[in-house]
């Protein structure tokens, strides 16, 4: 009888905690097929510089010259490394040439601009243009979540994804959520990963302040409610042995 109390209580407490609602990222609606098919397959211009933003300026062979450069002993990372931050105009102040404007321009057009003024000073100047501050952020069902800088001028999910050292066994698959703001509001696009074909359809363009959220299968949950209830029910159990010993 002892024994049997005991089950019923264990399988209350399973039933107890699978009740429990877990919380759900991220609750916004989700955008019109139409819109969300066009938002996956297009291809958007590299992000521009704008005011506010850190970079890194190598010009090669030139290291006085660089703030930051890739190609000297001098790290070029913005926690420890030598940058500039456009001001609120745009502008930045530089070596030889003085203050120029560099907002509206992305890192391949600042590049190609800076080595035409430089031009006038060093001979076949070649530049290279580094932002500090471009990141996206990975959440949920990855391996290694937390916030990723974008180097590079274009930056795809299933590249992020790999940054983040790929999905976890509980990563739903054909529900994978990339998260933007679009009109001043945050929206997410459901993106489904459960084909080769699918994914190089949904491949979508990654763009700076995304947030990338891979959410749990269901299973996760219940694994979550055995693995908390398995050390309950079996204090439970040996207390019940105990109390059953001395009742004999």
């Amino acid at each position: 009888m002892l024994l049997t109390a005991t089950r019923a209580i264990t399988l209350s407490l399973i039933l107890a905690i699978s009740a429990c609602k877990a919380p759900t990222l991220f609750e916004t609606n989700h955008i019109p097929a139409a819109k969300m098919t066009e938002f996956v397959l297009m291809n958007p211009e590299p992000p521009t510089l704008a005011p506010g933003d850190k970079i890194t300026i190598s010009i090669w062979g030139h290291n006085d010259l660089s703030i930051g450069s890739i190609n000297s002993p001098y790290m070029s990372d913005e926690a420890t490394g030598r940058w500039v931050i456009l001001d609120k105009e745009g502008e930045v102040n530089l070596p030889k040439i003085g203050r120029v404007s560099l907002v509206d321009y992305n890192v391949k057009e600042a590049a190609y601009f800076l080595e035409e003024l430089y031009a006038k000073h060093i001979e076949n100047p070649v530049i290279n243009v580094r932002v500090l501050n471009h990141f996206v952020t990975v959440l949920g069902e990855v391996k290694n979540p937390g916030k990723y800088q974008i180097d590079n001028e274009e930056v795809r999910l299933v590249q992020l994804i790999g940054e983040a050292e790929g999905l976890t066994k509980y990563a739903k698959h054909d529900e994978i959520f990339i998260i933007r703001e679009v009109d001043g509001k945050m929206v997410k696009f459901p993106v489904n990963f459960t084909s080769l074909a699918v994914i190089n359809e949904r491949n979508a363009v990654i763009r700076p302040d995304d947030i990338v959220y891979v959410p749990p299968v269901k299973r996760k949950k219940s694994d979550e409610v055995i693995s908390r209830t398995i050390p309950v029910a079996s204090i439970i159990t040996g207390a019940a042995l105990v109390v059953s010993a001395f009742v004999r």
